[in-house]
């Protein structure tokens, strides 16, 4: 049995990880048309999955559930490693010209041009003066050899300035990096949804949630799940996040039941059926093809890529400081 919902686990519920996804690939009046014509509603649906309305899961068959539906955890994108991390602050273009600039310097600094041979062509007394001259001008001469010899130092102090700010640089990516994935973590582990199982509301982690399960939604709640709408009480839900579409978009039984994770209710109360969770969800599809995308971007992009992280930490550093 695989994560997909292929052979006996799926067939046990009646239902594959497809089918579900076909489901919730629909919106608005289609959704519910495809809902209806190909499983019967949500209250079929529900029987398929083998999980009750009011009564929610029995907790007897929990573990087959992750089994063959998968886990609510969208496996994170592997982390640079230190020497990704280094590479990638090499590509400044100040760093490479003073690279550049360095090893031009080096190189000059071990140039030795050939000296040219003086031939003496006069007689007697010229040779003597220009001999007396050269004796003159000997300091002079060592002082000038002691400037070469020492030439190599500045090619070598602007590498060892640019290996400085590379590392450090490299460093507090890494470090950056690493505190937002750990806070990323806590506050996944500390989120916790209402959840009906065995006919009692519990408020469970929602890395525990499975498909099946039967949760009560209300205002500012954000959706740890995809669903289907069971009961609504002038529900509306804030899909900004995922369709860009800025208007608050109404759900209920009757016109459009389609639930969404990683969006905000923003009116009303409602109950859901769960039916996607993890990387099967909507959030965790957009997750997979953005963890896909290839690393050569342009720099408008990586910018903007940089900014979203910021906004994204800062939200989950506000989300935590709202905890009790």
């Amino acid at each position: 049995m695989d994560a997909a919902g292929h052979g006996p686990g799926g067939a046990a519920f009646g239902l594959t990880v497809e089918d579900l996804q076909t489901i919730m690939e629909h919106r608005g009046p289609e959704g519910l048309e495809v809902l209806t014509n190909n499983f019967g509603g949500v209250q079929e649906l529900c029987k398929l999955l083998k999980t009750s309305p009011t009564l929610g899961l029995d907790e007897t068959d929990i573990e087959l559930r992750r089994k063959v539906f998968g886990c609510n955890v969208i496996p994170p994108k592997p982390p640079k490693s230190f020497f990704q991390l280094v590479w990638e602050a090499l590509q400044d273009v100040t760093l490479i010209i003073l690279i550049v600039a360095a090893i031009i310097s080096l190189g000059l600094s071990f140039y030795k041009p050939p000296k040219e041979t003086a031939e003496c062509h006069e007689t007697g007394m010229d040779c003597l003066y220009s001999a007396s001259v050269r004796e003159e001008d000997t300091y002079r001469d060592d002082e000038e050899g002691l400037e070469e010899a020492a030439g190599w130092i500045d090619g070598l102090a602007i590498l060892v300035a640019v290996v400085v700010v590379v590392v450090v640089t490299a460093f507090n990516d890494w470090s950056k990096e690493k505190q937002f994935r750990g806070l990323q973590s806590r506050i996944e582990n500390e989120h916790k949804f209402a959840t009906i199982r065995r006919g009692v509301l519990e408020q469970i982690p929602v890395s525990d949630l499975v498909v099946g399960d039967i949760c009560q939604v209300k205002y500012g709640d954000l959706l740890p799940a995809d669903g289907i709408v069971i009961q609504s009480n002038d529900l509306k839900v804030d899909e900004s996040s995922l369709t860009g579409e800025s208007d608050h978009v109404k759900k209920g039984e009757t016109t459009d039941p389609m639930l969404l994770s990683g969006t905000h209710v923003m009116e009303g109360s409602g109950k859901m059926l769960v039916t996607a969770v993890g990387p099967n969800s909507q959030t965790g599809i957009i997750f997979a093809l953005l963890n896909e995308a290839p690393e050569d971007e342009p720099d408008d992009n990586k910018k903007k890529k940089g900014d979203d992280d910021k906004e994204a930490a800062a939200s989950l550093r506000d989300q935590e400081q709202k905890k009790p």
